[in-house]
């Protein structure tokens, strides 16, 4: 795996959640697109860099994010992240990586992965139990639209993947 032009891409991904996911919101439900930068590493990558990749995503994701009230978040998206990690790696080895329902079904559930920690993360912080059917649904409904348009972004990043050096990119000719 090439890591200067990973750390590019998780710039670029990162200035496209702050700066385009807010216009492509529905009522506040917002696609996350570092997400799907995630589930691709983990999906395609080997296991020691996936996980490594993600875990810096979501460190990235916590930069990113604000604080609440006078207490950091950060840490707690990395740990997401790392978590979701861990379980597409796991799950890989028995499903078709490239097929689309695949990485549907794996954004999704990294997403819902994210929004469950974070969420009850958040919920603990603010004193704020009351509130936990608001916060899971709208980290359900963003795990939806994120899995929606996932398969648009997993075919840039394949188009990508000679660059980024993840994958298969180098092939054996015999003869």
């Amino acid at each position: 795996m090439r890591w200067i032009p990973f750390a590019i891409l998780l710039y670029l991904t990162a200035v496209l959640q702050s700066t385009l996911a807010p216009f492509l919101a529905v009522h506040s439900i917002r696609p996350d697109f570092l997400v799907i930068v995630a589930v691709h590493y983990a999906l395609a990558a080997r296991a020691t860099d996936a996980l490594i990749a993600c875990w810096i995503i979501g460190f990235v994701t916590d930069l990113t994010t604000l604080s609440i009230g006078e207490y950091g978040n950060v840490g707690i998206h990395a740990f997401a992240f790392g978590l979701a990690a861990l379980a597409i790696v796991a799950l890989r080895e028995i499903t078709f990586r490239e097929s689309v329902i695949t990485q549907i079904v794996c954004t999704f559930l990294a997403r819902v992965v994210v929004a469950g920690v974070t969420g009850l993360h958040l919920l603990w912080v603010a004193d704020a139990w009351s509130r936990t059917g608001e916060i899971l649904l709208v980290g359900v409904y963003s795990a939806a639209y994120t899995a929606a348009i996932a398969p648009y972004g997993h075919w840039l990043l394949r188009r990508g993947r000679g660059l980024l050096g993840i994958g298969v990119t180098h092939r054996l000719r015999v003869g």
